[in-house]
């Protein structure tokens, strides 16, 4: 079944009606946080960086029920948006000014910085370029890099940085991943990594959602934000 474009706008503010419920109870227990956080995060922050700060915030409030999923930056800005999510860790692409450009709807803090590292075969060549889906903040910069080396980009679209790997081991594919995830991985004997750009990941939610669990995130994130 697909939604009408009436039906995507009612759902929205369906989604918005019952975060506002759920903001409305938490608010009847402001020093004891509870009820649901519903978290999104890129594949790289999931990987690297979240394993033991979840550990620490459900240690800190345990009767906040988190679930978390994982998603491209466009998609998971999109889930804040429409209410889907209450927040996520994102890779905002940079505006006209060279800020990040984030939707005036949502309110965003930079959380960790990151290098991001271009691994490609060390045997010169075309490249394909390995990457999520459209919408990774990071598959724009590294077909940004490759589309100034060669006159075509074609890319190939994988699931998993060991996919990715997978691909560059190969022979024929190049590809873009944090040195945060790259560490925790095996590097191909064939493949070379080298630093490109650096990144930013940024928390974002929706301006005025001040539910207590999401306040505690807020706390612990910017308590830990590092490099």
């Amino acid at each position: 079944m697909v939604l009408s474009p009436a039906g995507v706008q009612f759902l929205s503010y369906a989604r918005r009606i019952l975060s506002l419920a759920e903001e409305a109870k938490q608010a009847l227990h402001p020093t004891t946080p509870g009820g649901s956080l519903r978290l999104g995060a890129m594949e790289a922050t999931a990987a690297s960086r979240l394993p033991p700060l979840l550990t620490r915030f459900q240690q800190q409030c345990p009767q906040v029920d988190i679930t978390l999923i994982t998603q491209p930056t466009r998609q998971l800005t999109e889930g804040v948006l429409t209410a889907a999510l209450d927040a996520a860790l994102v890779c905002l692409p940079p505006g006209a000014d060279g800020q990040p450009a984030c939707p005036a709807e949502l309110a965003f803090t930079p959380v960790f910085y990151e290098t991001l590292m271009l691994v490609r075969p060390q045997t010169p060549g075309p490249l394909r370029f390995a990457a999520f889906a459209s919408g990774c903040s990071y598959r724009a910069l590294g077909e940004r890099w490759l589309a100034e080396q060669q006159a075509a980009v074609e890319v190939h679209e994988v699931n998993s940085y060991h996919s990715m790997l997978a691909c560059v081991a190969s022979g024929r594919y190049a590809c873009l991943l944090p040195e945060s995830v790259l560490s925790l991985m095996t590097l191909p004997e064939n493949c070379l990594s080298e630093p490109l750009c650096e990144a930013t990941t940024q928390l974002i939610w929706r301006s005025g959602l001040s539910a207590p669990a999401l306040s505690e995130w807020r706390k612990l994130l910017q308590s830990v934000a590092i490099g």
